[in-house]
């Protein structure tokens, strides 16, 4: 459960409670075009800071203790990362640091870098490397996977194998993600749902809702945002 804060230029404060995930979702976490900053302390006073890059695949998410109940803070805003050093998705230890009350109190806690542990995975062909980069910067178009492969001169089947083993899910299931993560970020900001199904790349509603529910385990109406 969340709350969120639109601030000024699109950004976005985050304050909530983790709770188990729903029954069904499996798969890597996809990030969308938006970094998210986060700082969860769970009930025992530990404290971690989370750092989500634009675009991630995140196949090993950290087993921590007493996380299911954890309290959280978490900002994202739709420019450059905050701080020189977030060039992936990264797990920081911040001991017993209280939560962050602002956006500001939070960026001061990565104001210098620290040390943190990678939760991308390190090593991918060339190949999977270079489609990734082509789904993200075109899954809000008609961008098809075909098209994909083809400006990488292989076989739509031989790019959805070497990227399914590189990343544990298919192109295909890639695009969809980085639409369904990218709705959510712009529902929690408050926009219309049917808008932002269109906007992010489902050319139907029903297709939208499908993808979402998969992904989420829940309906785009209960993503929009709460206002404190």
């Amino acid at each position: 459960m969340q709350t969120s804060t639109l601030l000024e230029n699109g950004a976005l404060w985050i304050e909530g409670q983790l709770g188990r995930l729903p029954e069904g979702i499996s798969g890597p976490l996809v990030i969308g075009s938006d970094w998210l900053l986060e700082m969860i302390r769970n009930e025992s006073g530990q404290t971690y800071g989370f750092f989500w890059a634009p675009f991630a695949i995140i196949l090993d998410f950290p087993q921590l203790d007493g996380m299911l109940t954890a309290r959280f803070v978490g900002f994202s805003a739709p420019c450059r990362p905050p701080a020189h050093w977030l060039t992936t998705s990264m797990m920081f230890d911040l001991g017993n640091t209280a939560l962050a009350r602002t956006p500001q109190e939070l960026l001061a806690v990565i104001a210098e870098p620290r040390p943190y542990i990678s939760i991308e995975r390190a090593v991918a062909s060339p190949l999977s490397q270079k489609a990734k980069h082509l789904i993200a910067a075109n899954f809000r178009t008609a961008f098809l996977i075909s098209d994909v492969a083809g400006a990488l001169g292989v076989s739509h089947a031989h790019l959805t194998r070497q990227f399914k083993r590189d990343f544990e899910l298919t192109p295909v299931g890639y695009q969809h993600r980085l639409r369904v993560s990218e709705a959510m970020s712009r529902l929690s900001r408050g926009d219309g749902i049917l808008e932002t199904g269109y906007d992010v790349g489902f050319n139907d509603t029903a297709r939208f809702y499908s993808a979402f529910r998969k992904v989420t385990g829940t309906s785009p109406g209960k993503c929009r945002r709460v206002i404190k």
